[in-house]
């Protein structure tokens, strides 16, 4: 992987934050804003993959409802049935 070097201008204090933030995990400043920085363009993606999984899930359950509904007036023919086999 190449490496480019850039020049950024930032607030002093939110130099300071990260500065704070590179010490207390024991990285350098660089590999820190890499880090974070990868980590931000990574996101939109994986929020969509999120948005996508939870449309999936949401009509899965849907689904499983609906056959529930459906099945639901032969489960209750066939439970008393159940239930007078059982008294005997």
């Amino acid at each position: 992987m190449g490496v480019a070097k850039v020049a950024l201008s930032l607030p002093a204090s939110l130099l300071a934050r990260i500065d704070r933030r590179a010490k207390q995990a024991r990285v350098s400043r660089s590999a820190l804003v890499r880090e974070v920085m990868e980590r931000s363009l990574r996101q939109p993606h994986e929020d969509e993959i999120l948005r996508k999984a939870r449309h999936l899930y949401a009509e899965v359950g849907e689904e499983d409802r609906a056959l529930s509904e459906a099945f639901l007036p032969l489960a209750a023919e066939t439970l008393p049935l159940q239930a007078k086999r059982r008294r005997r």
